[in-house]
């Protein structure tokens, strides 16, 4: 764990979180980034032998406070076009010993069923524990469905919510998480991740303004183009490791980085978008500064061990 000045990796690792709060681990936090070092373009990735998510994976999102329309928009029109993408595709490299693999299927049909607008139920500082209480009482109160087999819950929180986790702060340590809980509903594992808003600290957070000293980004909204990137980095890692912490961890199982992790905060190649920022991915008709995401080659079904992971943009 790493403390400032940081222009922290805006994508981060699985972080446990059984009831009330993550684990301490260090490599399960977002690593913070220090000018001119660069992350490997490959890493090493140790299977333990747990489950990925092989069906459809379902998203669902609770915007947490004032989020401008803009940044919605952005968010929402990502995860409508991320499923079935060659980006996306990467993922499905990853299997179990079961010989099932991940799909390259995400679900976010209709904004009004897989999303939910919380006006601060519980404030502006907020810790892991009230994350995974928003979750529940959005579930509880049918904002979202109860979807333990296939959901991935996402809490973002808007500029002005602060964040404490057992490992550190949004902004000072960790730009977002992934966990399973079994206390969001009892009796159930329930997938969920927290994510800050980058225009909290856009130079910790978000890969235009901290790689490439971009004044904007993409789409002109640094909150929503910056916050598609962690999304990625931490659906990703859910799918491919989605007990991490507990008894049957997948790919990364606490020992090793996690799939993101390996090529956080790098970008490959980019191209320059009209006005002026740094992208490398296009997905309906926006373009997006997105990381790249860790390609492994593992039998089928796959063996608990080591394995190399490269960091790849696009698959054909």
């Amino acid at each position: 764990m790493k403390a400032l000045p940081f222009i922290a990796l805006a994508l981060s690792f699985a972080c446990s979180a059984v009831a009330q709060d993550a684990g301490t681990t260090s490599h399960n936090i977002t690593k913070i980034y220090r000018p001119g070092v660069k992350p490997p373009v490959s890493g090493t990735i140790y299977y333990g032998g747990g489950p990925v998510m092989s069906g459809s994976t379902n998203v669902y999102v609770v915007y947490y406070g004032n989020w401008p329309t803009a940044s919605r928009k952005i968010i929402n029109s990502y995860l409508q076009h991320l499923g079935g993408s060659h980006y996306f595709k990467v993922n499905t490299t990853y299997n179990d010993t079961t010989g099932a693999n991940v799909q390259n299927v995400v679900n976010y049909p209709k904004i009004s069923t897989n999303s939910y607008n919380d006006n601060y139920s519980l404030g502006k500082s907020l810790t892991d524990a009230q994350i995974q209480t928003i979750v529940s009482n959005a579930i509880a109160a049918g904002h979202l469905p109860n979807d333990q087999a296939n959901g991935v819950y996402f809490v973002l929180t808007a500029a002005d919510v602060t964040e404490s986790a057992s490992f550190g702060t949004f902004c000072g340590t960790f730009c977002g998480y992934h966990s399973p809980s079994n206390s969001i509903v009892a009796g159930e594992t329930i997938k969920y991740s927290f994510v800050g808003n980058p225009t909290a600290c856009p130079s910790g957070c978000d890969g235009n303004v901290a790689i490439y000293g971009d004044t904007t980004s993409p789409n002109g909204d640094i909150g929503g183009d910056g916050t598609v990137s962690i999304m990625f980095h931490e659906l990703s890692e859910t799918v491919s490791d989605p007990n991490v912490t507990f008894a049957n961890g997948a790919w990364g199982d606490n020992v090793t980085q996690e799939s993101g992790d390996v090529c956080n905060f790098y970008f490959g190649t980019t191209k320059i978008a009209a006005n002026g920022s740094h992208y490398n991915e296009t997905l309906g008709a926006k373009q997006y500064l997105i990381q790249q995401m860790a390609q492994v080659s593992p039998p089928s079904p796959a063996v608990a061990g080591y394995y190399t992971g490269t960091c790849v943009g696009y698959m054909k």
